[in-house]
């Protein structure tokens, strides 16, 4: 069952619909722009985001963005000639009110403490972007009631507190997906929404609606029952959608369909068209640094788990050994043998079609490279030397593999690369979930010295306080750079 807080903002809803005429403006002639589609999912994470460090995150990535410019150059136009009518500049004004009047944060917080004197168990859903900033807030109001749950393990709570009053809040609402789960399950779940959310929310009750009365109403199920179902006239009345909500839709529907709606729901980064890199200077180091995706986490001063978007100039981090995930791999394929042999086998296809390709054609791997990037390549050379060495098994990109498919035109990688998406699926799935375990384990192990499950199968005490000292040493961070990487690059 679904509750809905609607977050009303007049500010928000003012530059709305700026924004909605924005888009209506560039589909017409002289632009004929019909969709921003990284725009959608951009305003999207802004809209689940309550993290001033996240919003300001996405804030840099829209200006470095360029789909809005490349599709006006693609008419012959210029940003200039939009006057008014820019939605990037828009949706950036709509991220720095989100950022200085962060509504939905507010609006989560009030319900908080009204729980919290109440003594209701809260439950928190929270993913990567919003996670520390909910977990800083419930400590700091020192309370046992409130908890912080991630997605992937709402339905075994569920499951597991049957018989327990509690609360739960989520502050999003990723796709009919999303709906699906939350409006079928036995407790209610409360959701707090921005209005172009709920009017989402509205489309997904609609198709709910529709799907189950024709379920309803068919042949089948009057000849299996026995029984005739009298549908109600008039109950579905069909809306178009704005094209500002269309986006959100269509966006949430678009990973749903590529079977990675968890992980995304979970970690927002992989449904980014720009990647952040932060690159992290160290005193005393002066030939040493750390390249870190926007979603890594690394290990503070006090030995707890901190997403690098959050770590300062000054602080003292120890940053997770990549080498460990060399154990990582051999732990899950004990635990399914046959599953990751299949992994191996697709991830060496594709390594070895590219690896014969460039030497048979008589090219170098810098001319690879070039070719690779006119058929969609997303990637830098160091990361394409990393696939010919197979430093990595699958690439982290779809399109990346559709590349090496179109230059390659190799019929046994094309037969099979529907195979080869699903292992990479499964094994990009299994390892995060081993990853973050594991970097748990080692963040419990720094605070109590006691061994996890996983560390206790791959390390002694003495093995695993040499690795960290010797691969993850603490040390302190002198300056941060951030890079966006654009899928053009």
């Amino acid at each position: 069952m679904i509750s809905i807080d609607v977050i009303e903002n007049d500010g928000l809803s003012a530059l709305l619909e700026e924004y909605e005429q924005a888009l209506s403006h560039i589909k017409a002639p002289p632009f004929h722009i019909e969709m921003l589609y990284s725009y959608s999912k951009y305003l999207s994470r802004l809209f689940k985001s309550i993290d001033p460090t996240t919003i300001r995150a996405l804030k840099e990535r829209i200006e470095y963005n360029n789909e809005l410019e490349r599709n006006l150059q693609q008419h012959g136009n210029e940003v200039e000639s939009l006057g008014d009518n820019n939605s990037k500049l828009i949706l950036l004004r709509i991220a720095e009110l989100l950022i200085r009047e962060n509504c939905k944060a507010q609006r989560l917080f009030e319900i908080v403490a009204q729980n919290i004197e109440q003594q209701v168990p809260t439950w928190l859903v929270a993913n990567n972007d919003n996670i520390e900033f909910i977990q800083e807030n419930a400590k700091s109001n020192n309370s046992n009631y409130i908890h912080t749950i991630r997605y992937s393990q709402i339905g075994k709570f569920f499951k597991s507190n049957a018989q327990e009053e509690f609360s739960v809040i989520d502050i999003s609402l990723d796709g009919y997906n999303d709906f699906l789960k939350y409006y079928n399950c036995d407790f209610t779940v409360r959701i707090l929404l921005y209005p172009p959310e709920y009017e989402a929310y509205e489309s997904y009750q609609r198709k709910y609606q529709t799907e189950l009365e024709t379920e309803l109403t068919s042949a089948f199920r009057e000849e299996f029952t026995g029984l005739k179902y009298q549908a109600i006239s008039n109950t579905i009345t069909e809306k178009k959608l704005s094209t500002t909500i269309q986006g959100i839709v269509d966006s949430a529907q678009q990973y749903r369909e590529e079977g990675d709606f968890k992980a995304i729901k979970e970690n927002p980064e992989l449904e980014t068209p720009e990647a952040m890199l932060y690159i992290v200077e160290y005193e005393d180091t002066e030939q040493f640094w750390d390249e870190l995706d926007s979603s890594e986490y690394v290990f503070n001063e006090q030995n707890k788990l901190i997403r690098i978007n959050r770590i300062k100039p000054g602080d003292r981090i120890r940053v997770y050994s990549e080498r460990l995930n060399v154990s990582l791999f051999d732990i899950a394929a004990e635990e399914d043998e046959e599953t990751f042999n299949l992994i191996e086998c697709y991830s060496d296809l594709w390594h070895n079609v590219l690896q014969e390709y460039y030497p048979s054609n008589n090219i170098k791997a810098d001319e690879l490279y070039t070719q690779l990037k006119k058929q969609g390549l997303s990637v830098q050379p160091t990361t394409l030397q990393n696939y010919l060495d197979k430093k990595v098994r699958f690439p982290m990109r779809k399109s990346d593999l559709e590349a090496i498919v179109k230059l390659t035109k190799n019929e046994k990688l094309e037969k099979n690369i529907e195979e080869l998406l699903k292992h990479k699926r499964i094994y990009n799935g299994v390892m995060i979930a081993l990853g973050r375990n594991l970097k748990e384990e080692i963040c419990r192990y720094l605070q109590t010295k006691e061994l996890g499950d996983i560390l206790q199968g791959t390390f002694t005490v003495e093995m695993l306080n040499n690795f960290i000292e010797t691969s993850m040493p603490l040390r302190t961070v002198k300056n941060i750079i951030t890079r966006i990487i654009t899928e053009q690059e």
